[in-house]
């Protein structure tokens, strides 16, 4: 899921730069005196178009980055639990083997006395 993010910043770097080099070429243009009226007034709302743009664009990679910090730390957080659970898993795994071999030696004894009893009784 963060790789889409990571592309979508891409695609913003990419973008930016293309604005860039428009808002070098335009002042330029806009200073020719060669250019009439509504020419400038194209390109300067063609640059404002641009510029309000670029701030959303701008507004929407901070929302992202954001979004990034708190899935990597909720990610985090995750990654922490299953440590614990893991090392909790290995004790209880632990504590049950060691009770497995306690019922074993419980039976076996249980079963030896049983039969001592039996051969007592087969005795008389």
């Amino acid at each position: 899921m963060d790789q889409g993010y990571i592309t979508k910043l891409q695609d913003r770097d990419v973008i930016e730069s293309r604005f860039c080099d428009l808002f070098r070429d335009v002042p330029i243009a806009l200073r020719d005196e060669d250019i009439n009226a509504t020419k400038q007034n194209n390109l300067k709302s063609t640059v404002n178009r641009l510029r309000k743009e670029l701030k959303d664009k701008d507004a929407e990679v901070r929302s992202l980055r954001e979004v990034i910090k708190v899935k990597n730390n909720d990610s985090e957080k995750l990654n922490n639990e299953l440590i614990s659970l893991n090392i909790e898993n290995n004790l209880v795994g632990h504590k049950y083997a060691q009770l497995e071999e306690e019922h074993e030696k419980l039976v076996k004894r249980w079963l030896e006395r049983v039969h001592q009893e039996f051969d007592v009784l087969n005795a008389r």
